[in-house]
Parts: C-alpha cells; sequence; structure tokens
C-alpha cells in the first residue's frame, strides 16, 4: 500500500474545481461592484453556479467549443453566469 493512496483518492476532478473557483470568482467580483450585505453575497454564489451549470449545459448541447478548457465549455458558461447574476440584481432590486 502506497503512503498517499487515500489522499489520492480525495481528488477533485479538474474541471470541477475550475467550475468552482470560476463561479465564485465571478459572484466575488460582481457582488464588490453591486452587493451590499452578506445576503447578496449569497445570492450571488448560487446565481453564479447555477448560471455556470446551465451555460456548460448549453456548450455540451452546442459543442461550439469557442473557448474550451479540457471539458469546460469556459465561454457559455461564464455568459451564462454572468446573465444569471445580472438578473438576480434586477429582481433584487424590485420593490417588494
Amino acid at each position: 500500500m502506497v503512503l498517499g493512496a487515500p489522499l489520492m483518492s480525495l481528488s477533485l476532478n479538474p474541471s470541477i474545481l475550475l467550475a468552482t473557483l470560476m463561479a465564485a470568482g465571478l459572484a466575488s467580483v460582481f457582488h464588490l461592484w453591486t452587493g451590499r450585505s452578506l445576503r447578496d453575497l449569497l445570492l450571488f454564489l448560487f446565481a453564479a453556479a447555477t448560471g455556470f451549470g446551465l451555460g456548460q449545459w448549453a456548450g455540451i448541447s452546442l459543442q461550439w467549443g469557442i473557448l474550451r478548457v479540457g471539458e469546460l465549455f469556459l465561454l457559455e458558461a461564464t455568459v451564462a453566469s454572468v446573465f444569471a447574476l445580472f438578473v438576480v440584481r434586477i429582481l433584487i432590486d424590485q420593490p417588494a
């Protein structure tokens, strides 16, 4: 048995790691730009992750692959994530 074998089973798929970091980074920058509270940050994180997942699904469906990093359709996922962030921002600003 290799000493580091248990740690190797805990490794994360690089595409999932990059997608998570991209969505969190986009949400963080968007919150720095437009956010006001911790609640906004949590909503932005959820919106960015959801948008990123939908953009990835669209990229897989369309097979454009304009800016593709491994299995990750980076352009489609980023555009969908930013769109989702703006939609959430508009919904937050609506009066109740």
